[in-house]
């Protein structure tokens, strides 16, 4: 009871973390001074940019994970203090709105606050909990959601998948594999070792990849963007191919679904470009938290449709 508790406090607190880096990836550009123009940097003394209050024009140029320090509202720029941060009850006590110029708060923020909670605790309950769990296994299985948390919501708002968030990912799967090769530290449904891993990269990456070359070529424009094949990658790293296929399946599984409901309700067809991150990112979730038994389960339910027609 204890452990779960925590895990869900802590998967909290993380969520507040993970809507910072929802907010400020995308903004963050180095160090932000090269993105002022000439005419910019006549009129702004860069020496003390580093010190723009939230509310400068010149602030989103700055923004990074580490800059500013402490949360604001971007609205009117006002530092938040602590007890404005608190985990989904500073949401709900503030009714959903800045504490000062009571603009409305996303509830996208308490959402993501949720999800991680709900996340770490499933993370713990199945992997580390469990007879023969390992804490590794939890642990990295957790830090992934959070990753497709993250990638799914920037995916939405500008339709990117940052490379500062795959690049490293895939750098640290197949450290973690090639450990996994000697040492044996992490358990399903990561790659027991390195030329899995590889194999699982490959298959990720190519098979999105064939499939974006062939529909350019086809219909003379993209369908699939680079972040996705990355993402790919990384569900290769780390899954293997097994991972890489079910994510695939599943992810165009779920996105054609939502296309065909979309036309239903007159909302857009399936030509209207909807980001494909998320729906990999779900997909990634349902191998994580169930492996095969979910495609068991679905091929099953298809069988017994078609011959119970």
């Amino acid at each position: 009871m204890a452990i779960a508790v925590f895990s869900i406090v802590l998967g909290l607190i993380i969520g507040s973390f993970l809507s910072v880096c929802i907010y400020r990836i995308p903004l963050g550009r180095g160090s932000g001074l090269e993105e002022l123009t000439s005419e910019e940097s006549d009129e702004t003394d860069l020496s003390s940019e580093r010190d723009l209050p939230p509310n400068s024009p010149h602030f989103e140029k700055r923004v990074s994970i580490s800059y500013p320090p402490r949360s604001f509202c971007p609205s009117c720029g006002k530092q938040l203090r602590w007890f404005h941060n608190i985990p989904l009850l500073s949401w709900l006590a503030l009714g959903g709105k800045c504490a000062y110029c009571k603009t409305q708060i996303s509830i996208r923020y308490p959402l993501v606050e949720v999800l991680s909670a709900f996340f770490c605790f499933l993370s713990v309950q199945l992997f580390y909990s469990s007879p023969g769990g390992s804490l590794a296994t939890a642990v990295l299985a957790y830090i992934l959601c959070c990753v497709l948390v993250v990638i799914s919501f920037i995916d939405i708002d500008y339709y990117i998948i940052p490379n500062v968030i795959t690049y490293p990912a895939v750098v640290i799967g197949l450290v973690l594999a090639l450990l996994n090769t000697y040492f044996s530290f992490l358990a399903f449904p990561f790659v027991p070792g390195i030329q899995e891993a590889g194999l699982g990269l490959l298959v990720g990456a190519g098979v999105l990849l064939f499939i974006s070359e062939v529909y350019l070529r086809l219909r003379r424009k993209h369908g699939l963007g680079m972040g996705d094949v990355k993402l790919l990658a990384v569900t290769g790293v780390f899954f293997g191919f097994e991972g890489a296929v079910y994510t695939i399946f599943f992810g165009s599984l779920i996105g054609s679904f939502l296309g065909i409901g979309l036309m239903l309700v007159g909302r857009g067809g399936m030509s209207k470009y909807l980001p494909f991150g998320p729906y990999l990112a779900l997909a990634n979730l349902l191998y994580i938290f169930t492996g095969p038994t979910f495609l068991i389960a679905f091929m099953g339910f298809i069988r017994s449709t078609i011959y119970g027609m």
